[in-house]
């Protein structure tokens, strides 16, 4: 029988991957929607007011979904992909491979989880895949090709793409650390399953803030 306090262990986050993407713009534009909102509420009392602060609130609602929500965090026995309005928790122990490129990319079978919150920037990822094609030519395939990718993440002018390039490294070590553990425990653990939830709170907050600034249009 499982302990409550081994329930919570594997409930707690090993791990929280810091996002890449999306932060500063997020941060941004959540300050111009208080600001807007502020602005009407102590200066602009009428209808227009209100559209521009429902405008606002709505807007805030989306930032959060797309900019500021999306993240990854590492719990003992599964990756948790934060996305926009669906949450993904995904065994170890069913992760094929890990992949970054604008998003981080994680295979189960022949189906790909994405998390927008850490990726390379566009002109970045442009760059590694014509390194990976130049390397392609000169290097082959298979591990010798793997080897120098990853150290042409990890060299010292690159420190952005090192942090990129430790997510990896730290899911694939997590991921092995996984196996085997199963591998020890034998066939007596049910089988896990990818589960996928949605965030109830921002789906409501995006719904109900864009219905009422469209209703507030018609006033």
């Amino acid at each position: 029988m499982t302990s409550p306090r081994t329930v919570s262990e594997r409930d707690r986050p090993v791990e929280r991957f810091k996002p890449t993407n999306g932060t500063l713009v997020g941060y941004a534009g959540l300050a111009l929607a208080l600001f807007a909102v502020l602005y009407v509420l102590l200066a602009v009392h009428n209808v227009v007011g209100l559209r521009v602060a429902l405008g606002a609130m709505f807007g805030a609602a989306v930032v959060w979904v797309t900019q500021l929500r999306p993240r990854v965090a590492a719990h003992l026995e599964r990756l948790v992909l934060r996305g926009s309005v669906r949450d993904t928790s995904i065994p170890y122990v069913l992760i094929d491979e890990v992949a970054l490129g604008q998003t981080l990319n994680v295979w189960v079978g022949g189906r790909r989880y994405v998390c927008i919150g850490i990726g390379l920037s566009l002109g970045t990822d442009m760059r590694q895949r014509a390194k990976k094609q130049r390397q392609s030519s000169t290097l082959g395939s298979g591990r010798l090709h793997e080897f120098s990718e990853k150290a042409e993440l990890a060299a010292p002018d690159q420190t952005a793409m090192s942090y990129h390039t430790y997510v990896v490294t730290r899911i694939e070590e997590l991921v092995e650390q996984a196996r085997k553990r199963s591998a020890r425990a034998g066939a007596d653990e049910p089988a896990p399953q990818v589960r996928q939830t949605y965030a109830v709170p921002e789906m409501v907050a995006l719904v109900g803030t864009g219905l009422a600034f469209v209703a507030s249009l018609f006033l």
